[in-house]
């Protein structure tokens, strides 16, 4: 079974980011990266920091380098596909620690060497002001650029060897829903749930969680993105599990509402309408539709059963590196979807005190989706 991407895939990666730069007239990509959002940096090295931040240096020549921070050398060096590193003070941990007996890079030193005066920048938006400012000074602040959508770009279509590794975190995703649906029980809490979850994944193969899971109940149920609490759950009212393994570096989701003894005919319905929102969405998706259509029918199929007020985004986003990533299917996004794209159907309706998300994986062929995960998509109620 494949567990991770070859070297040899790096490698083309970084070709192909050249081949951009060429194209884009620019000297270099800075690829940056942190440990909550590390998909640039695992994309193009399988590094992932912890607790100091990181970014790739792809030039437009040459060897790609891992840019690191004072602690990290024996980490990247153990986890990095990447054989250069360089150390920066800049990427240091949050607390800022001076390290004055460290022997440190410096910017002038890393840029220089590729010749580098007009570079752009992957993760433009969560590159911390003290990074930019260093290279505003080193280059010029006319001479970074936003280039967030190069790095979107590559990643958005799958490559074989990605499909493999999502295919293996939805089965280890089922298995957190398939665990969770056989102990839950009235009285548990929610961090309790979620526990059960957690550990079905990791105990059967999952590197990790593909972020930090949540069980949310009653009135928490409203909460689009949510973190589990203390309430325990109770007979009669909506519990809400979200789970997603990690493997090979690529993560999943599974979203799944159920009901604990008796179900009012309300929740019921709720239940009904999210569920068919999203067997609609993933019997529409398909190579060559526009991601706008996709939504907009979905939309109109919610409103048509009363809930429109209920809509807050979807029906679907990426998924790769990250849970969540670009593209969004969106009633504004007019792009065509391509084969080996890899989604989440994600319907979240909430209004008042209660909400539902159903999710699943799917991959886009030509012609439909391959589903990745499907285990008891119905209305749960379970007595």
């Amino acid at each position: 079974m494949l567990t991770r991407i070859p070297n040899s895939e790096y490698q083309d990666r970084a070709r192909r980011v050249q081949q951009e730069l060429t194209r884009r007239k620019l000297d270099g990509l800075l690829a940056f990266a942190t440990e909550c959002e590390p998909a640039n940096a695992r994309y193009l090295s399988d590094y992932w920091p912890s607790f100091e931040t990181t970014a790739v240096l792809v030039p437009r020549t040459g060897e790609p380098s891992l840019l690191i921070g004072p602690e990290s050398r024996t980490f990247a060096t153990a986890t990095s596909r990447l054989s250069q590193l360089y150390q920066l003070i800049e990427l240091r941990e949050s607390s800022q620690p001076a390290y004055p007996n460290a022997r440190l890079d410096t910017w002038e030193a890393v840029l220089g060497k590729h010749r580098i005066r007009r570079l752009g920048i992957a993760g433009y938006a969560m590159l911390p002001l003290p990074v930019h400012q260093r290279l505003a000074a080193v280059l010029g602040p006319d001479s970074l650029v936003d280039a967030d959508d190069l790095l979107l770009q590559l990643r958005m279509v799958k490559s074989a060897n990605e499909v493999k590794l999502h295919r293996q975190a939805y089965r280890l995703a089922e298995r957190g829903l398939e665990r969770v649906l056989s102990v839950a029980k009235p009285g548990m809490t929610e961090v309790q749930v979620a526990a059960e979850a957690e550990y079905a994944m990791l105990s059967t193969g999952a590197d990790c969680t593909g972020y930090p899971i949540w069980c949310c109940s009653g009135p928490n149920t409203n909460q689009a993105i949510s973190r589990p609490t203390h309430r325990k759950i109770r007979n009669g009212e909506v519990i809400q599990l979200c789970c997603g393994a990690r493997f090979g570096g690529y993560a999943s989701s599974i979203g799944r509402p159920f009901v604990l003894g008796k179900m009012s005919r309300e929740l019921r319905r709720l239940l009904e309408v999210g569920l068919a929102a999203e067997e609609l969405t993933i019997a529409t998706l398909r190579g060559g539709i526009l991601a706008s259509e996709v939504a907009k029918k979905v939309h109109a199929y919610i409103r048509e059963q009363g809930y429109g007020e209920y809509i807050l985004y979807g029906p679907a986003h990426g998924v790769g590196l990250m849970e969540c990533e670009y593209p969004f299917i969106e009633t504004s996004l007019d792009m065509e979807l391509q084969p080996n794209m890899m989604f989440n159907i994600d319907i979240f309706l909430g209004k008042g005190n209660v909400g539902l998300r159903f999710e699943d994986g799917v991959r886009i062929t030509a012609n439909g989706v391959e589903e990745l995960s499907s285990h008891r998509r119905e209305v749960l109620n379970l007595r």
